[in-house]
């Protein structure tokens, strides 16, 4: 075999081999080319299923939310509704007294008024359970004072000319601390 021969059998070999190798190439690039696919596929396809998990779980959310500022609204509304029937009972009361003290001046009957006022308003506007729970005490205690000094007036025999004790118990309430000593 000439060296001729032999370079050109080298080179075909080399050619040959060249190409086995672009092929592999070739197919590991596919290969690659298909996995990175399948990936991309799989991440796609997880992160739309995430997506759509998220979804439904701010629709939760949204659900149980919109549920509670209904139920909040509603009980505003009682509680509003509640507070109203307070106000016009205390009115209520200013008549209540005006009739049973008719010869009390109406300075006295609005400070009696305008302390029920300002008790109901204090347990309203409590922030905490012990606090209202001590508001509403004091609230009912005047009004059971204004209630027994208009029970007074109705007993012929004894008809005082001013509710005695509401008026004892405004002052006492408006005692400063050092005061009460």
């Amino acid at each position: 075999m000439s060296l001729a021969s032999r370079c050109f059998k080298i080179l075909r070999l080399l050619r040959r081999e060249s190409r086995r190798h672009r092929r592999a190439l070739e197919t590991d690039q596919l290969n690659h080319q298909h996995r990175q696919m399948e990936v991309a596929l799989s991440l796609e396809k997880e992160r739309r299923k995430r997506l759509l998990e998220m979804e439904y779980e701010l629709e939760r959310i949204k659900r149980q939310q919109q549920m509670a500022l209904s139920q909040l609204e509603s009980k505003l509304e009682q509680d509003f509704h509640d507070y109203q029937q307070y106000l016009r009972a205390v009115d209520d009361l200013r008549g209540q007294i005006r009739q049973s003290f008719v010869h009390a001046p109406e300075v006295i009957v609005l400070t009696i008024h305008h302390h029920a006022k300002q008790l109901l308003e204090q347990m309203w506007n409590a922030r905490d359970l012990h606090e209202r729970l001590q508001r509403e005490r004091e609230f009912v205690k005047f009004l059971t004072c204004v209630y027994e000094d208009t029970l007074q007036t109705r007993q012929p025999e004894n008809q005082p000319l001013l509710p005695r004790r509401a008026l004892k118990l405004i002052l006492d309430a408006r005692r400063l601390p050092s005061q009460v000593a």
